[in-house]
Order: C-alpha cells, then sequence, then structure tokens
C-alpha cells in the first residue's frame, strides 16, 4: 500500500504469494481488473478457481461466491487456519494481539529485524536503549485526507500520564509529517518529556527502520496505526504502552 511487499525485502521472509501462481503476463492482467473495481476472489472464481472467501469486514469488492463469515473485525478465531477447503480467500486486517500470542514462537523468529543499515540510527538505537525512551507515533499522510488522524489533545493528554508516572523520560517522535510535529510541540505534549528526539531520514524504502527503532523502546504511545502496533507487538523491552481504544498507563 504505502512501500510495496516488504516481507522479503526487511525480513527475508520467501513467502508463498499468490503472483507466483501465474505467468507475469496473467497476474498483470489481474491486477489491471482489481485496479478496474473487480475484486481478485472474483477474477479467481470467474476463471474457474474453486474458492471461499473468509471475511472479517464487509468492505470487500463484490463477490458473487460462498463468503463463509463476516464477524467483529480484529476478533480472534484460532481455528480459521485449519479450514478444510481446497482455497480460501482471507479478507481482513486480523489485528488482534491473541494471533501473536497463539504463534509467537514462530513470528519472533522469522520477524527478526535486520542489522541496522547507517550510522544515523545505529546511534539512534544506542540512544534509546541507554535512556528511559518512550516512542509517540504520528500518523498522518493520507489519515489526514481519510479524517483518521488522531487529535492532537490524544497525543498530549497520553504523554502527561508518562510525565505523571515517569516523569524523566526521553520522547521519540515517529512520523511521516515530522515538521508538523515539529510546529505543534506544544499542543501535543511533548514539552512533558525531559527531551525530544525527532527522528528523521528513514524515508524512501528504509521506513522500516522508523518501525525497528520504535520496536526498542519501553513505552509507546500509539497512533490508530497498524505500523505502530506491529512495533508495540515486536517490542520485547515494552513497559507501557498507550493506545487510542485504552488511554491508560
Amino acid at each position: 500500500m504505502h512501500n510495496g511487499y516488504e516481507l522479503d525485502k526487511v525480513f527475508n521472509i520467501k513467502a508463498n504469494l499468490l503472483s507466483n501462481c501465474f505467468e507475469p503476463d496473467v497476474w498483470d492482467e489481474i491486477i489491471r481488473l482489481n485496479k478496474e473495481g473487480k475484486g481478485i476472489p472474483q477474477i479467481l472464481k470467474d476463471n474457474g478457481t474453486d474458492l471461499i472467501m473468509y471475511a472479517e469486514t464487509n468492505n470487500y469488492l463484490p463477490f458473487d461466491g460462498n463468503i463463509l463469515h463476516i464477524f467483529e473485525a480484529n476478533s480472534f478465531h484460532p481455528q480459521i487456519p485449519a479450514l478444510d477447503y481446497p482455497n480460501i480467500y482471507y479478507h481482513g486486517y486480523w489485528i488482534n494481539k491473541k494471533w501473536l500470542n497463539a504463534h509467537k514462537d514462530t513470528i519472533y523468529k522469522e520477524l527478526a529485524f535486520p542489522p541496522l543499515p547507517t550510522k544515523a540510527s545505529k546511534e539512534y538505537a544506542n540512544k534509546i536503549l541507554n535512556t528511559p525512551s518512550v516512542a509517540v507515533h504520528v500518523r498522518r499522510g493520507d489519515y489526514v485526507t481519510l479524517g483518521w488522524n488522531m487529535p492532537m489533545d490524544y497525543y498530549s493528554q497520553a504523554i502527561y500520564k508518562f510525565y505523571q508516572s515517569y516523569q524523566n523520560f526521553v520522547l521519540y517522535v515517529f512520523s511521516d509529517d515530522i515538521e508538523w510535529c515539529r510546529q505543534n510541540s506544544t499542543n501535543l505534549g511533548f514539552s512533558y518529556a525531559s527531551d525530544v528526539v525527532y527522528v528523521e531520514g528513514n524515508t524512501n524504502g528504509n521506513n522500516y527502520i522508523d518501525l525497528q527503532l520504535m520496536s526498542m523502546c519501553e513505552g509507546i504511545v500509539m497512533s490508530n496505526s497498524a505500523f505502530c502496533y506491529l512495533a508495540a507487538l515486536l517490542d520485547k523491552r515494552l513497559k507501557v504502552h498507550i493506545t487510542p481504544t485504552n488511554r491508560e498507563v
């Protein structure tokens, strides 16, 4: 969606991709049809593939095949990987910590970050690991256009909770709009921290380094983004986190 498919680049995971099941010209045609508004499950079904859709949300493109279930988004249903159907198309986000807990050993082994590649990122990491570190993730970009961005008072109140409990901590700011964060630092509550570090330079394919550095912090103020949620899930040092749906330290 944003930086391309990165499991192989970042984690060296050679996943069994759907695109590998087709000749390049066939896959290009599937993508063309998808961009024109036809769902991939429907394209596959129209071309003779026997499949069902298993969906946790109802925001999929039209599909006239069998839709097995639709239930509350981001819920946990451990039985679904073992469903006895020849081809299943899973539609949803599947964001629930119980998935991590159920497969923790495999996930921590496979989602192991590579060594940090730049001098700047190593310096950030060294400081994070040697200070009482709290990360704050401010998602802007397309969220602003969509109206999904969190209000500034959410961040201010969350950071204040850290101040009440810990007082002396260094705040590490991660964002796709660092300049906006600088300009609005007071309203965002950054002044509650004893020091503020704006993490910069991880763009143009190196965005995962922000994820990696966030996963080293002892505390995280999360946005409503899967990016920082994954950082929290992979953070073995994490002591406290605040989310938009659970604003307590």
